[in-house]
């Protein structure tokens, strides 16, 4: 294929849409190539692009048959190799359930052939990698999140499966530098890991404003979905500390609902009933000008590739505590963009926090503006959209 023409680019996470980042990508992507957007439809969404293709994996079994059986006859007649590539490889699983089911996923992919398949989850590569002999596929994995910091170390079988797989993998995209060494790890080699960080829209550095004087109630948030790895009950021993300081203080914790039942007795437990709000989920288009009520975002997580929010409340202009896990020091660096603690470890979370209400208001200005500054520079679209377009015509020019 010759470099720089249109691809068939498939970005699959297996649901529509995807993440916000994943999100972003793909428009990106498609103003170069053609996307393919395989999966099942959780919320009815339109592309205004041409380039953009959903080849919908429908929910309701009774249409997933007759959509399947269509597709099977098209694929019969454009290539009865394939369409027996598909039977085999859904044979290879256990229940007769599972095998319709990877079976109705296969089939539109080999149908419309995809040059690239860039699978967004580590834990789905064992399901794909039979993409690479079924027609020449090139497949691009990428490296973020709990799929390769804490799903690997809690899941023996996973891990091994890693050891197996991941030199199989045509090229790698990893989050961080981080994940590339996690990466590496597992068996993956330097040379074949590009380490592209993640896309933030230019909308998002239109909210900057300098950061403003602390309040004399300081107001701490942390967004992020209720989940152990992030860290919220050592968030809350440390708003436990400030209190007992004297300090007035309001933490908020954005995430869906409903509250783990432990959450609520942790607070109850620490007295914090007066402190701690749980706001619900907050729409994108609302949640910058939110952010920019408080004093100070939290991220007290275990865990991180390299966390979005922490990204866009730095974009905003809003003074950033962040705990010391997976790629989070690649951003935050203490003293010039924000504050960096251990994890597990309220004490020093609650002295960061002090620091920031303590710090003249030119300084953290200083600081505010110079997080800003970075992530417009590392982490912006068009380069970022161009990094990929690249790694896409690397792993294709040898195609077939």
């Amino acid at each position: 294929m010759k470099a720089n023409a249109s691809l068939k680019i498939a970005i699959y996470s297996g649901t529509i849409p995807s993440s916000i980042f994943i999100e972003h990508l793909i428009e990106g992507v498609a103003k170069h190539h053609h996307v393919l957007l395989f999966g099942t439809i959780k919320k009815a969404t339109q592309y205004n692009h041409p380039n953009i293709t959903i080849v919908e994996t429908p929910t309701k079994q009774l249409r997933n048959i007759g959509v399947t059986g269509i597709r099977s006859l098209k694929l019969f007649f454009k290539s009865p190799k394939l369409l027996n590539v598909a039977f085999r490889e859904a044979l290879t699983y256990k229940t007769r359930y599972e095998q319709w089911m990877r079976f109705s996923r296969f089939v539109p992919v080999l149908l419309h052939q995809p040059h690239v398949f860039h699978l967004q989850w580590a834990k789905k590569l064992s399901r794909w990698l039979f993409l690479q002999d079924a027609y020449g596929c090139k497949l691009v994995l990428s490296l973020r999140g709990t799929h390769i910091h804490i799903s690997p170390k809690a899941d023996v079988a996973l891990a091994q499966s890693y050891y197996d797989y991941f030199p199989k993998v045509d090229t790698f995209h990893a989050v961080s530098q981080d994940m590339k060494t996690e990466a590496l790890s597992y068996g993956a080699t330097a040379d074949n890991v590009k380490t592209i960080y993640t896309i933030l829209p230019d909308a998002v550095f239109n909210h900057f404003t300098p950061a403003k004087a602390v309040n004399e109630t300081l107001n701490i948030v942390s967004v992020g979905r209720y989940h152990w790895v992030k860290g919220y009950d050592y968030a809350l021993r440390a708003i436990k500390l400030l209190k007992a300081q004297g300090i007035q203080v309001t933490y908020t914790i954005i995430a869906s609902k409903p509250v783990p039942e432990d959450m609520l007795f942790m607070i109850n437990d620490l007295s914090l009933e007066d402190v701690v709000v749980f706001k619900d989920h907050v729409p994108q288009d609302a949640l910058f000008p939110y952010l920019k009520t408080f004093d100070v975002f939290l991220l007290p997580s275990l865990s991180e590739g390299i966390a979005n929010v922490v990204l866009e409340a730095m974009a905003i202009g809003l003074p950033v505590v962040s705990t010391n896990c997976g790629g989070m020091p690649e951003v935050v660096t203490p003293n010039q963009t924000g504050w960096l603690v251990p994890i597990r470890d309220p004490e020093a979370m609650a002295k960061a926090i002090i620091e920031v209400h303590q710090t003249p208001k030119e300084q953290l200005q200083m600081i505010t503006r110079q997080a800003h500054d970075f992530v417009k520079t590392q982490f912006n679209a068009k380069d970022n959209i161009q990094q990929f377009l690249a790694l896409y015509d690397t792993v294709v020019r040898n195609y077939k």
